[in-house]
């Protein structure tokens, strides 16, 4: 049987294959962009070279079982011909910005890049069609978020209109089965800390903090450096982190579960609280714990610009959401993700690692 997937050079793909290939004996075929420069074969074995390094998953048979075959998102059945026998088809390839000015642009990608690759899954045979979302396409919603289609939801921003507008197909396509696998914020691995693929989330935040700290020792007092920041997030709202090994290893045991739910938070069930939280990024990138704020009156330039830079973000600090799980759980039993032990000093070892990545 072939596991087909998309993504496969990204922060989930890889680990999906990786996963992939641990659990199974199918062939994996990767349908893959082609670079600028660089051609699909090359940009896939250097990914998946660099997350086996990273991940501690060596001795997998990578150049044996997978497969490349270049691909495009915006091309009818993603411009790829006579890929036949597929059994099981993981889409994970998406754009992942945020703002008005991209709306186009990721319509293109992550609305119809996903149509596009339905037409393909059902030409190629596929008998299951996974999806991977996000849990955030909850928009605004507080409380009990369950594992259903969100229709109507007010959203934070145009990525998760993409995704909602993605979701609606994979529920209305009826050639195969579908499951749609909604991730929260998806950081390193959990043993090594390491990540390989998109620096967006929890990074990006830390990146900002970082690039903030240069800022006002090149240009600031010290009484700057001393001074907390004000900063706008909800102390007591939690934010969601899962790892990217346990969001792949509970995505292939729903595979191999045979649950016919169409719908799987793969969120952790104990989030850490926004407030504790920041106060450790902030001291990690040098700079005192912040105060949390709803009301940007009065803000100083660099409080403004701060916010601006973490817009994106915003959204993620604040409320109270609690993702319900019973389908993950009827699923696998014991989900992957809630033997995860996540607290304040785990936070602060991916801290450590992504520091460490910076400086190189």
């Amino acid at each position: 049987m072939k596991q087909v997937v998309t993504g496969a050079t990204g922060l989930v793909g890889a680990a999906l294959v990786l996963e992939l290939l641990a659990r199974t004996d199918d062939e994996v075929v990767c349908l893959v962009r082609p670079g600028r420069k660089v051609e699909p074969e090359e940009k896939l074995r250097t990914a998946l070279a660099k997350a086996a390094r990273e991940y501690g998953a060596d001795g997998l048979e990578i150049d044996k079982r997978v497969t490349v075959v270049p691909a495009d998102l915006g091309k009818p059945r993603l411009g790829v011909e006579g890929l036949s026998g597929a059994g099981e088809f993981w889409h994970n390839a998406a754009d992942l910005r945020y703002e008005d000015r991209h709306w186009e642009a990721l319509r293109d990608t992550n609305v119809e890049g996903t149509r596009n690759a339905l037409d393909l899954a059902e030409a190629a045979g596929a008998s299951t069609f996974n999806y991977t979302s996000t849990a955030y396409v909850a928009g605004r919603l507080d409380g009990e978020i369950p594992e259903v289609r969100m229709d109507g939801v007010e959203t934070n921003n145009r990525y998760e209109d993409s995704k909602i507008g993605a979701e609606r197909l994979v529920s209305e396509a009826t050639a195969f089965a579908t499951r749609t696998l909604r991730p929260s914020v998806v950081i390193g691995h959990s043993r090594t800390y390491a990540l390989c693929g998109g620096q967006s989330g929890l990074y990006g935040i830390q990146r900002r903090l970082s690039q903030f700290r240069r800022a006002l020792g090149a240009l600031g007092s010290p009484e700057d450096l001393a001074t907390p920041m004000r900063v706008r997030a909800e102390a007591l709202a939690r934010v969601n982190l899962v790892p990217v090994d346990l969001v792949v290893a509970d995505a292939v045991s729903i595979s191999q579960s045979g649950s016919t739910a169409e719908v799987f938070h793969l969120t952790h069930p104990a989030p850490l609280q926004v407030g504790p939280g920041l106060g450790v990024m902030f001291e990690k990138a040098g700079l005192p714990r912040p105060v949390h704020t709803d009301d940007v009156t009065g803000f100083t330039q660099l409080e403004r610009e701060f916010d601006r830079k973490i817009e994106f973000y915003g959204s993620y600090m604040t409320g109270d959401k609690r993702f319900d799980q019973k389908n993950l759980v009827d699923a696998v039993g014991s989900p992957a993700l809630h033997s995860w032990r996540f607290d304040l000093d785990e936070l602060a070892h991916y801290l450590d690692w992504y520091r460490g990545l910076l400086a190189r």
